[in-house]
């Protein structure tokens, strides 16, 4: 009777979770940017052709009087760790340029709720990363982008550049990985570059790093690994621009106000 109970346990579970999947699966298309430089070619055409996104998914998870989300069911029984290290706002998409090509994933833009670093936290490969700046390196950034997209428009991006993806100069930013985005033990600080590359005639917007040192790697016991991966993260116009109107300072000043104020009330006593 005990086995029976422990297999329709589990099989519900994995129901549950082959149901998260398949919610996950949903496809979107975002187009590449076409750069006119120069007169269209094959290639360019092809890259501007539509290329398929996951939707973002819409969760249903609630929200407790701090303004953390909850858990769902799957994530309490098989997840733990960073539920009140962030704050998750909107979800976007960016690039990533795996061993089958340019493909997308989904992204969601975070605060913490220790320091107030801000960035936004997506798979790579099999891993999940949290990439954060502080304020410094946010208006960094923002330059960097501004720059871009200024580059862009006056047609001053070079096809034939060497290290423009280097171009804008380096930011400082952490890195918080594990195997998914509730659990995230691996943390290390360091330096990226910022810059632009050409994919099939496009032009990306790039922020990348060689692998951080991983700072958990002692207290975990040696098993987790010494370093990240070496990352890069590919932006399309339409996609910084989303990013940028939420890394502003404006944004981020009132999306924590708004946290603070959410905290306080829930906390406060009626007299």
């Amino acid at each position: 009777m005990k086995k029976t109970s422990i297999m329709c346990a589990a099989i519900a579970l994995t129901g549950l979770l082959l149901a998260s999947c398949a919610t996950n699966n949903k496809k979107a298309t975002v187009s590449a940017d076409l750069y006119d430089d120069q007169p269209v070619t094959e290639s360019d055409a092809e890259a501007g052709e539509a290329i398929a996104i996951e939707k973002p998914k819409k969760e249903k998870s609630k929200v407790n009087n701090t303004g953390k989300k909850k858990k769902n069911i799957v994530e309490e029984i098989f997840t733990f760790g960073n539920r009140d290290v962030y704050w998750k706002f909107s979800e976007f998409s960016l690039f990533e340029n795996d061993i089958t090509g340019l493909n997308t994933r989904r992204a969601a833009t975070v605060i913490r709720t220790d320091d107030y670093m801000a960035g936004w936290g997506s798979y790579f490969l099999l891993a999940y990363y949290y990439v954060q700046f502080d304020k410094a390196n946010r208006t960094k950034l923002l330059s960097a982008i501004d720059a871009y997209l200024s580059d862009f428009e006056n047609k001053k991006l070079d096809r034939k550049g060497k290290n423009t993806d280097r171009a804008y100069g380096k930011v400082a930013y952490r890195l918080d990985w594990g195997s998914v985005s509730s659990t995230t033990p691996n943390h290390g600080n360091g330096e990226g570059y910022l810059g632009y590359k050409f994919m099939k005639g496009s032009p990306y917007f790039v922020v990348s790093n060689f692998p951080f040192k991983n700072d958990h790697y002692e207290d975990s016991g040696e098993t987790a690994d010494r370093e990240s991966m070496k990352l890069t993260y590919y932006f399309t116009k339409s996609q910084l621009k989303e990013l940028a109107e939420f890394l502003s300072e404006e944004s981020i000043s009132s999306k924590i106000m708004d946290k603070n104020e959410t905290y306080v009330t829930a906390e406060s006593d009626e007299y």
